[in-house]
């Protein structure tokens, strides 16, 4: 596996198009030196795509999946301008070709990743025996007009979630991100959940973008100084991502969690463009982003197994 990291920093130093959760610095944050980028040139030696990959390797075996609070890896293409259909196609395709061999030369045991939503051609993939599985992530695209923002979301969400918790909560950013994950995790716990990601990973990735200026923790608290709710918002220039939000059991009916939402978007609306709720398939989670008046926007998931043993696992499993 040729190490290209150092090679792909250069390439986020030098172009702003790469997204928040592609780009190098955030893939440092989250996956120490577990990550890697493949990278694509035409005949010119001008860079024209990049698949950037969190892996773990498990008994000899190479698994390639979404690392820690990352909500999307995979492909970037970088378009010549003033193509037409007809390049464009064969621009991707050439591109998309030249990734997948890549890819199957490092024979994955198995591979699954979210592709960003923008990445909607995955045809090649199918070409080369990759699978595709569609899911959803809601978002609110243009934030930069909070009234605008408000107007957008339902009756429901904005008469009684926001004006019952209107006036009864303090907007604080003197949260502690070791106390925010305790938290968390504990809240997690008492639910009989489990956390999935470290205190040291959370921390590396609140660290790394507190640094870049392009991460912060929100909280609420009551009148008598209780902790109501939090919410831990990363972002770029052109979209922010509601990362990790908590809410104590004793507030879920006290309107505190849209409040948070609200004074998250209201505080971003000159910042980015548009804020992104990091979408889920469960049910409950979907009705509630899409309260928020968030735009419905699917993404692909591909996937494939070569381990036969972890074929059967996966299938079994799903």
């Amino acid at each position: 596996m040729i190490d290209n990291r150092d090679k792909y920093r250069q390439v986020c130093g030098q172009d702003g198009s790469i997204p928040l959760f592609l780009q190098a610095w955030w893939m440092d944050a989250a996956c120490g030196s577990d990550w890697n980028a493949l990278l694509s040139y035409d005949n010119n030696g001008k860079l024209r795509g990049v698949f950037v990959y969190h892996y773990v390797k498990k008994v000899g075996r190479l698994l390639i999946v979404p690392a820690t609070l990352t909500q999307y890896s995979g492909t970037w293409l970088f378009y010549p301008e003033g193509l037409t259909l007809e390049a464009r196609y064969s621009f991707e395709n050439d591109t998309y070709n030249d990734l997948i061999s890549q890819i199957d030369s490092l024979n994955p045991d198995f591979f699954e990743l979210n592709f960003h939503y923008s990445q909607n051609y995955w045809q090649p993939f199918y070409w080369g025996g990759y699978s595709q599985t569609t899911r959803y992530t809601y978002r609110i695209g243009d934030i930069s007009n909070i009234d605008a923002v408000y107007e957008g979301m339902s009756h429901r969400k904005r008469q009684k979630s926001l004006a019952k918790a209107d006036g009864k909560f303090e907007l604080r950013f003197d949260l502690e991100a070791d106390v925010f994950y305790d938290i968390y995790a504990s809240w997690l716990r008492s639910e009989k959940q489990k956390i999935f990601y470290t205190k040291e990973v959370f921390l590396s990735i609140y660290k790394a973008s507190l640094k870049r200026g392009q991460g912060q923790i929100f909280s609420l608290y009551d009148k008598d100084g209780k902790l109501a709710t939090a919410l831990f918002v990363v972002w770029d220039s052109k979209s922010a991502y509601n990362l990790v939000i908590y809410i104590d059991d004793e507030f879920r009916s006290s309107g505190a969690s849209t409040l948070i939402v609200c004074e998250a978007i209201k505080y971003l609306s000159d910042k980015t463009e548009c804020y992104d709720f990091e979408g889920s398939m469960i049910q409950g989670v979907a009705l509630k982003n899409q309260s928020y008046g968030a735009v419905l926007t699917p993404f692909s998931q591909i996937s494939k197994i070569n381990n036969p043993l972890l074929k059967l696992w996966y299938w079994a499993k799903h």
